[in-house]
């Protein structure tokens, strides 16, 4: 996996270190590297919009299950008001 796209999973460029110790997890727990690099990330919080189904993210409304298929190795938190 190329660090670019770690840096997308992970939210912030990972060091040398970080690839090094995301890469031994996906191997010790038979995870590909993306699974293992989102054990390591943050979550991104969102918010419901007005229509009260969907969520705004990078431009786009989608509902949760369009979230979860559209970016897989994302976590989530998702907060109705």
């Amino acid at each position: 996996m190329q660090t670019d796209e770690l840096s997308k999973i992970l939210g912030y460029e990972p060091g040398r270190e970080q690839r090094l110790i995301i890469m031994r997890y996906a191997r010790d727990h038979q995870l590909t590297p993306g699974e293992a690099a989102s054990k390591f990330a943050m979550p991104v919080m969102l918010f419901i919009n007005a229509d009260g189904k969907t969520y705004a993210y990078k431009g786009e409304s989608l509902t949760r299950a369009q979230l979860d298929e559209k970016y897989p190795f994302h976590k989530f938190v998702l907060i109705r008001t």
